[in-house]
């Protein structure tokens, strides 16, 4: 009987094709290496973004920044005291230019010699039950020379949160809302309670400091 032979190819080598075979397994291989490190990878740019997410300062109803920033700054302010517009300017300058290194909080207290402040109040506590505190807080000391004079400034608050795209009617009824004006009274206690007396008034990492001046100096030390 005559035995088949086997090819042998140019190198000598059988035509059985292992070869190959040995070849797919260790593509394979290297594939799902491929695949597993660029996983890991996105995973970790995934966590690196999110850590520098969680560092970006953000602007959340009466605070901005990061709650373990560096410096803590609470500010005790009434809206128709042109001293506590020119600090909030400046404080958000400051805003601006620290970012996470700050975390800033604002607290009511309208003073009895002004007698829109309280009113005032009001309108920004109630813009942020829309989510727009800041924007109405900057829109209140902007046209504070206006408003201030007027018999009864609620048409200013009004067509202000109006211009920050706020609802009407939501502002109406949130003005004359007890749970709100508590909001005011609690601040009022507080800083009471701190030893306020006068505004604008400022806590810098816990130490008080009265007026703009006073409270950029304080920052400047905090900073440091």
């Amino acid at each position: 009987m005559t035995r088949r032979r086997k090819r042998l190819w140019p190198s000598g080598r059988s035509s059985d094709r292992k070869g190959p075979v040995k070849l797919t397994k260790l593509s394979l291989t290297v594939v799902v290496v491929v695949i597993m490190a660029g996983v890991v990878l996105g995973v970790q740019a995934l966590r690196a973004a999110r850590r520098a997410a969680a560092r970006e300062p953000v602007a959340s109803g009466r605070t901005f920044g990061v709650p373990d920033a560096r410096v803590h700054v609470e500010e005790f302010t009434d809206f128709q005291c042109p001293a506590c517009a020119q600090a909030a300017a400046m404080l958000h300058e400051e805003m601006k230019k620290e970012g996470a290194r700050l975390f800033v909080e604002v607290k009511h207290f309208p003073l009895a010699m002004h007698r829109h402040a309280r009113l005032a109040a009001m309108a920004a506590q109630c813009a942020l039950q829309q989510n727009r505190f800041w924007g109405m807080q900057e829109s209140i000391f902007r046209m504070q020379a206006a408003w201030t004079v007027a018999n009864d400034p609620t048409d200013y608050f009004l067509s202000l949160a109006r211009g920050l795209g706020l609802d009407d009617e939501a502002m109406m009824r949130c003005l004359s809302d007890r749970s709100v004006a508590a909001v005011i009274d609690a601040d009022i206690a507080e800083g009471k309670r701190l030893g306020v007396s006068a505004t604008p008034t400022f806590f810098v990492n816990g130490k008080m400091a009265v007026g703009g001046p006073n409270f950029q100096a304080a920052l400047r030390e905090a900073l440091k």
